[in-house]
């Protein structure tokens, strides 16, 4: 009978000890579900009831008849009704005005509420319905012009925007569209016009798995006022600003942009940087003097050292198109080399151009210094192919956990990924100096290119100068140009004293823009993985900066014999070292992470919890519960073991938590249906200095 009843609390205890598990590899295996339940967390209770102060009206219901002069309450919330709010946006919107008076437009990111074709109204089980994140960015005037990025959800201060006259269109997203345009020129400054770092909006989606809803979000083409139907509608937004423009169409894509009409062509001085690639240069500089519809250009090419036979060629060359030929002798530095150029320029603008670039399109030029001529406009880019092809090199420059990268390098331009971020203009942290146009006194301002970066990230460092200006970086996705991409120096990450001198420059550029580090504020942190493509991507537990408590240490006692400890237990660390919580580069909180895997062997690992303990050099010990992670690599190297998804731990401690010494690592588990424990080692020690 007592064997019975043990048997069956055992089973009891085993299937809760699966069920947690499974539930913990749910979210782990899902980067946003694991973003939901360490961000999210806190009371979701408010009611619309309880917000007086707040119009909350459905843009589908923004026709002609609509007017935004009847609502009296004090803040305007428009949402659409093709999805469910947050349950606490009220709290959140009325809080935020209430506190910021300077505000006048908030709007918030938003997800995706998958709906299977068999659910016609929203269940509540957010772990099963919530994917695929938007998040938008600061912000950002270029890419309102380009679509209604603003998405689902915005609020308005009522009072700001009393006189703007509704444009009492049949269609609500034309009528939205404007008034957004001319709330956000009148707000003007950054500070009234704020993006909200929460998901306050979910938008309903169709389909039968989440892959296909997220696959068909990705590469959305239909973005709101991104066509030539709202053409009207932007030139005169432009209008209201006195500024020109005509529009063109993209053939493939819904896609329309602005040409800005100059009064007169202004003079580009363009820079190109060379040495001893005389075909390669030869072919960029045909190209730009043959396909370059803009006359009002100079061509000033800087060689640091080419050989006599590419001097006399080049001079040759120069019968055939007049450039300036300015030689000068010295150790590679692309910043210097451009800075000499920009010192002989006589333009109104430059624009630094690789030599390994190739003109394709006759308006290249007049697009870029069109945007240009804005006044809040800091540098504009252009997108870059990889030659002869329509596969993207560049898209511009997003500031990515790994560093500063090209998003989208390698995808084919034949679709749309990611709200469009390769076919719409959009304003961004960066843009590549192998093709970049700004006005030459801003580059006087700022100091031109540091020349303290000889070969990596120097354009980025000019980039973040201007962002922290106050200007903004445009990326011009409908100007294209060839890149013949690594063809005049090589490939760094391929060479080890090259990847090292990149590694020291990636170093130089985050102490020179700490802020910035691990941070893009047109991209979103959730979304800043370093590969390719764009999409969620876990977050350790030391990157969640706004964690208040490191994990919980407390004294333990003696270990056991060694000769009495079961030897099935298998413990690994990856790291144990000092690091800082927050950044290198910044203020931050010093802490030691402990990071590895464990697993138990040939036994079901859901049935454990793992403790570690670190031991000194007299025998004392203190003991860490550890967070367990999802290992897929674990998982792939030990396909026999039972439940072992989740063998990856971390845990980290703040500095002074422990005395000064060495700790040997031990970790122990605990089988939840039993009194077991078992006991591992590792050669590893943790090293406390102070």
């Amino acid at each position: 009978m007592l064997k019975e009843f043990k048997a069956k609390l055992q089973d009891k205890l085993y299937q809760e000890c699966l069920e947690d598990y499974n539930n913990t590899l749910k979210y782990q295996k899902d980067p946003y579900l694991m973003w939901i339940s360490n961000k999210e967390k806190g009371p979701k209770e408010a009611k619309k009831e309880n917000y007086p102060s707040i119009a909350w009206i459905q843009m589908e219901k923004c026709d002609a008849s609509f007017s935004l002069q009847e609502i009296t309450n004090e803040y305007v919330l428009f949402t659409s009704k093709k999805g469910k709010i947050a349950e606490n946006a009220f709290d959140v919107i009325e809080e935020y005005f209430t506190t910021h008076p300077e505000a006048d437009i908030l709007y918030p990111d938003e997800d995706i509420w998958m709906l299977l074709p068999q659910e016609e109204e929203a269940l509540e089980d957010e772990s099963t319905h919530r994917v695929f994140p938007w998040l938008k960015p600061v912000w950002s005037p270029d890419t309102l012009l380009s679509f209604q990025y603003f998405g689902n959800i915005f609020a308005v201060r009522r009072s700001a925007f009393s006189d703007c006259k509704w444009l009492g269109d049949e269609d609500y997203r034309k009528n939205v569209y404007d008034f957004l345009l001319q709330a956000t020129q009148k707000a003007k400054s950054k500070e009234k016009i704020v993006h909200m770092e929460q998901i306050l909006f979910h938008a309903f989606e169709k389909g039968n798995t989440k892959e296909e809803i997220e696959d068909r979000v990705y590469h959305k083409t239909d973005l709101w006022g991104a066509s030539k139907d709202y053409d009207s509608i932007k030139q005169k937004a432009l209008e209201r600003q006195g500024i020109k423009a005509s529009f063109v169409s993209d053939d493939l894509f819904p896609v329309s942009y602005p040409v800005y009409t100059m009064e007169k062509e202004e003079k580009v001085s363009i820079v190109i940087p060379s040495k001893d690639h005389l075909d390669i240069l030869k072919r960029c500089l045909t190209s730009v003097f043959e396909k370059t519809a803009y006359s009002n250009f100079e061509v000033i090419v800087v060689d640091n050292g080419s050989s006599a036979q590419t001097r006399m060629s080049l001079e040759s060359f120069r019968r055939t198109y007049e450039f300036t030929y300015l030689y000068q002798p010295m150790e590679f530095n692309f910043s210097r080399m451009c800075n000499l150029g920009v010192e002989k320029a006589t333009g109104t603008y430059i624009l630094l151009l690789n030599d390994d670039m190739e003109v394709i399109e006759p308006m290249w030029l007049t697009k870029l210094v069109g945007q240009a001529t804005l006044p809040h406009v800091g540098a504009v880019g252009a997108k870059l192919y990889y030659p002869n092809s329509r596969i993207i090199q560049h898209a511009g420059i997003y500031n990515t956990c790994s560093g500063p990268g090209h998003k989208l390098k390698k995808h084919e331009d034949d679709k749309c990924y990611y709200y469009a971020r390769n076919k719409c203009i959009y304003d961004m942290i960066g843009v590549t100096a192998a093709c970049l146009l700004m006005r030459k006194d801003r580059y006087i301002e700022l100091g031109g290119l540091y020349e303290g970066l000889q070969v990596a990230y120097n354009d980025v460092d000019l980039c973040f100068r201007i962002h922290e200006k106050g200007w903004y970086l445009v990326q011009r996705n409908d100007v294209c140009l060839y890149h013949h991409e690594s063809l005049s120096r090589g490939d760094d990450m391929l060479d080890p004293k090259k990847l090292e001198r990149l590694m020291a420059e990636l170093d130089v550029l985050y102490k020179r823009h700490p802020k910035l580090y691990r941070y893009d504020p047109f991209l979103g942190t959730l979304m800043n993985s370093g590969e390719d493509s764009i999409h969620c991507r876990w977050m350790e537990l030391y990157e969640f900066y706004d964690t208040n408590v490191a994990s919980a240490v407390t004294r333990g006692k003696h270990l056991p014999d060694k000769e009495k400890m079961n030897r099935s237990l298998y413990f690994y660390v990856d790291d144990c070292q000092k690091e800082e919580l927050g950044s290198t580069y910044e203020q931050a909180t010093p802490y030691y992470l402990l990071r590895g895997w464990v697993y138990v062997h040939d036994i079901d690992n859901a049935k454990y919890r793992f403790t570690l303990i670190l031991e000194n050099e007299a025998g004392e010990t203190w003991e860490i519960p550890v967070e367990r992670r999802y290992r897929r690599d674990v998982a792939a190297i030990l396909p026999h073991e039972t439940n072992v998804e989740l063998a990856g731990f971390c845990c980290w401690l703040y500095e002074h938590t422990l005395p000064k010494g060495t700790y040997r690592l031990w970790i122990r588990a605990n089988d939840r249906c039993s009194r077991q424990k078992l006991y591992a080692d590792t050669q590893k020690d943790l090293v406390v200095l102070e």
